[in-house]
């Protein structure tokens, strides 16, 4: 499904942006994508939306889409940006939907505005990686370690870094595709069986890129960086789900994060990371 931009003017005079998937009078799901991704995202979710009567509407966090880039603040900060849109919408509560690194933003939500939020769920969910316990449960390579202490740490090299292995052309989304494609791992077997949903994923993080790399700097560093809260300060129900085949955010770093929050249901499924669009109408169910 296509879908254009919605915009807003936040009181800073910053732009907020989104998209708008599923049952337009449904129930009000935010969605929050992974790591550099608009709000394209969430495009691959419309259909189960529609059959679960959900509302999704799916945000361009600062910098990324359609979204201005904002003041390099802590994650605890961000909530802000989103009551200033649920009020601009007349929406009172709307459940929240997190992805990937989307995650840590569900739960900055969940802890910084409870009264606004009616279901929390997180699917592979990222954790802080400024904490040592999450780290080593990340299990992380020697890659990963440098890559994430680049975004702490030098943040124009990572961004450097970062836009230069993102495709952002129709032709290198389609170079990127086939590369993910191959192998066994449930997310390349994904990938084979369901082009037409893992396309709308890689186009997301191009349009992520559309005013440059300084936003999608910025998301990654909120995740990286302290994070303003604990995950035990999350005193609102959460669902986490989880692949159990996921190589990018490893089971056992969900398995952390689900023995920190205070009240959290917990599911580990077979498959990769992908698990949200692999079969989304258990997870959104959440939202009923």
């Amino acid at each position: 499904m296509t879908a254009a931009p919605r915009t807003i003017a936040l009181s800073d005079g910053r732009t907020l942006g989104w998209y708008e998937f599923g049952d337009a009078t449904g129930r009000p799901c935010l969605f929050l994508p992974g790591s550099s991704s608009s709000g394209l995202a969430g495009a691959p979710l419309h259909e189960a939306a529609v059959r679960a009567g959900i509302r999704l509407i799916s945000l361009d966090r600062p910098g990324l889409g359609h979204s201005d880039r904002g003041p390099v603040r802590a994650l605890v900060d961000w909530p802000a940006d989103v009551v200033e849109l649920l009020d601009a919408l007349g929406v009172s509560r709307a459940g929240v939907l997190g992805h990937s690194a989307g995650g840590a933003f569900a739960l900055a939500l969940a802890r910084g505005v409870p009264e606004r939020v009616s279901a929390t769920v997180v699917c592979a969910g990222s954790g802080p990686y400024d904490e040592a316990w999450y780290r080593e449960a990340a299990a992380q390579s020697a890659t990963s370690r440098v890559f994430y202490g680049l975004a702490r740490h030098a943040p124009r090299l990572f961004g450097a870094l970062l836009q230069s292995s993102t495709a952002r052309t129709p032709t290198a989304i389609d170079r990127t595709l086939a590369l993910i494609s191959r192998g066994t791992s449930p997310d390349a077997e994904f990938a084979r069986a369901h082009p037409d949903e893992t396309r709308p994923a890689l186009e997301a993080v191009a349009d992520g890129f559309r005013q440059g790399s300084g936003g999608p700097t910025d998301d990654a560093r909120l995740v990286c960086l302290p994070w303003g809260f604990r995950v035990e300060d999350v005193a609102a129900p959460v669902v986490w789900w989880h692949g159990e085949q996921d190589g990018n955010v490893k089971p056992s770093s969900g398995q952390a994060m689900v023995a920190r929050l205070p009240q959290v249901t917990a599911h580990f499924v077979s498959g990769g990371h992908a698990v949200l669009f692999a079969d989304p109408d258990p997870i959104l169910a959440a939202f009923a």
